[in-house]
């Protein structure tokens, strides 16, 4: 039988590169505009390309960074698209308590959390503190989180580390769960992953993230998007807590000579060069 039916939709013909035709430089530039867009997806407008892999890449003749099949899409919402980006300032940061907490608002784990103390056991909540109500599996659960992390290699730098440590060391004694949009953002991020470490081995892809989760942390739309917002930045007689809104900033990295300045191909929302 033939691979393809005889007749093919072609929206749009698009003239430009794909990664493996283009000078190390370009191939870099490229591979950073990828990662930008898709979470500037991800946080900003919640929807994903789920299968960005070397064949749906190309780099086009002006510049632009293109994304070709939509035929796999990711579709998040408010609530989630905040949490992923407190998560990714979170991952940073090494701030673990926080990063636990995202994993309740995105359904990774139970609210209350559950877990077990050995293999024989069965998953039950953690408890909580009788005075201020706080699920005490939330602290416990940053432990080890951040245990884990610092002991695996590219704990702070590479999203794959983190599924390793979410699959591996903690999905044992901890009940968590892989909500379906979930999949398609794990294939997403690790195939860009995969792309950007050929290209460059240091390439840290939650600092590329940053600026894009920054944004979305300082503009939130749901409801508990502000109240985060508010409790971090103001104090209970709302006064700024300067320390904290300079902490959320991203520090900028000096480029490498020969390596493009962060977002200087995203100019008013748009991607290209």
């Amino acid at each position: 039988p033939s691979p393809m039916p005889p007749k093919v939709l072609v929206t749009e013909w698009v003239r430009g590169a794909h990664l493996s035709a283009l000078p190390a430089q370009d191939g870099l530039r490229m591979t950073r505009m990828a990662v930008e867009a898709c979470t500037a997806s991800l946080v900003l407008t919640g929807y994903v390309h789920a299968d960005p892999h070397e064949g749906n890449l190309m780099l086009s003749e002006d510049g632009r960074i293109v994304f070709l099949d939509f035929g796999l899409m990711s579709t998040v919402d408010d609530t989630i698209m905040e949490a992923f980006a407190r998560g990714i300032q979170a991952c940073l940061a090494e701030d673990w308590k926080t990063l636990a907490r995202c994993f309740k608002e995105t359904g990774f784990v139970n609210d209350p959390i559950q877990f077990k103390a050995s293999s024989s056991d069965s998953f039950a909540p953690f408890g909580t503190d009788p005075k201020t109500g706080e699920d005490l599996g939330l602290p416990q659960l940053a432990k080890e989180l951040g245990e884990a992390m610092e002991a695996t290699e590219g704990g702070t730098s590479r999203f794959g580390s983190l599924a390793t440590v979410l699959n591996q060391e903690l999905a044992p004694r901890w009940k968590m769960f892989t909500p379906p949009y979930v999949l398609l953002l794990i294939r997403t991020f690790l195939t860009l992953e995969g792309i950007a470490a050929r290209v460059d081995p240091s390439f840290n892809i939650y600092e590329m993230a940053m600026p894009w989760a920054v944004r979305r942390s300082l503009s939130p739309s749901s409801t508990q998007g502000v109240a985060t917002l508010r409790s971090t930045l103001l104090t209970e007689d709302n006064r700024i807590q300067w320390d904290r809104l300079l902490s959320i900033i991203p520090q900028q990295r000096e480029p490498q000579r020969g390596e493009p300045q962060r977002g200087e191909h995203m100019r008013d929302g748009a991607i290209g060069e």
